[in-house]
């Protein structure tokens, strides 16, 4: 009877290293993709003539998280919840975003969201890259002259917070002069060292009427919230490293998934 030489079944740890190190990995990032916190900045009206009702105050805030529905363009349904006319916050973060709506067409151009003028950014329409450029020359793009002669463009500057919300994290998105509000805001506080109270204020400008938001330090915080905000500011700045790392190896994207917010939605 021939005697077979007995084979280890068990590889040493030694050899597993060598495997695990060799083994090529597949580069990946986080997304940053947050719940929203929104603003009715007018009121929210249903129906026509005699039965027009208002359904929602303008200056109401409500919280907007994916659900598990799609609608009839297998596109996410995202849920309101209304929590509101003044919320505290701790403000986390502050980025930018170019979007503009084309009223006729009802489509949303946007670039992702981004945090330097000199970034070189896409635009994207209808799912589909439509240039690419700095800040300044996008706007170039879309430059026309208003009734009074003055020059201006179709794509509006965005800011965009990335807040803690009873202790979640949500991404508010300003614009106009909710955003212009933050901006005098930033220019006499320490941000992110302080408990943020946002309501807002009626305003009139001919025939349109709107609430603007209005942003008031509360509170210094505390230990224990300024230690996780600092934590979260560092997740949020590695998260972009990651994000726009991946942006540099993809050159052109023609077929983005886009929300109903214009952003790129989550894969």
């Amino acid at each position: 009877m021939t005697k077979t030489k007995k084979v280890s079944t068990v590889v040493n740890s030694e050899t597993v290293d060598i495997l695990k190190n060799s083994f090529p990995v597949e580069q990946g990032f986080t997304k940053i993709f947050l719940p929203r916190l929104g603003f009715y900045s007018q009121d929210q009206i249903e129906g026509k003539g005699k039965a027009m009702k208002v359904t929602t105050e303008a200056g109401t805030f409500y919280l907007e998280n994916k659900s598990d529905k799609k609608d009839d363009d297998g596109k996410d349904v995202w849920e309101r919840t209304e929590i509101g006319k003044e919320i505290d916050v701790r403000i986390v973060f502050q980025r930018k975003q170019l979007k503009m709506y084309n009223e006729k067409t009802e489509n949303y151009t946007s670039s992702p969201i981004f945090d330097s003028e000199s970034e070189v950014l896409p635009l994207w329409c209808d799912k589909v890259e439509v240039a690419r450029d700095t800040v300044a020359e996008l706007k170039a793009k879309y430059k026309y002259t208003d009734r009074s002669g003055k020059e201006k463009t179709a794509l509006e500057d965005n800011k965009i917070l990335y807040v803690v919300y009873e202790d979640e994290m949500y991404q508010l998105n300003l614009r106009g002069s909710s955003m212009w509000s933050f901006s005098k805001f930033a220019r006499n506080n320490i941000v992110p060292a302080h408990i943020t109270h946002i309501t807002s204020e009626a305003k009139e400008k001919g025939e349109i009427c709107w609430n603007q938001m209005i942003f008031t330090a509360k509170r210094q915080l505390s230990q224990k919230e300024a230690e996780d905000t600092i934590s979260k500011i560092s997740d949020t700045k590695l998260a972009i490293q990651a994000e726009k790392g991946n942006y540099q190896i993809t050159e052109k994207k023609s077929d983005v998934e886009l929300d109903n917010y214009g952003n790129e939605a989550m894969e």
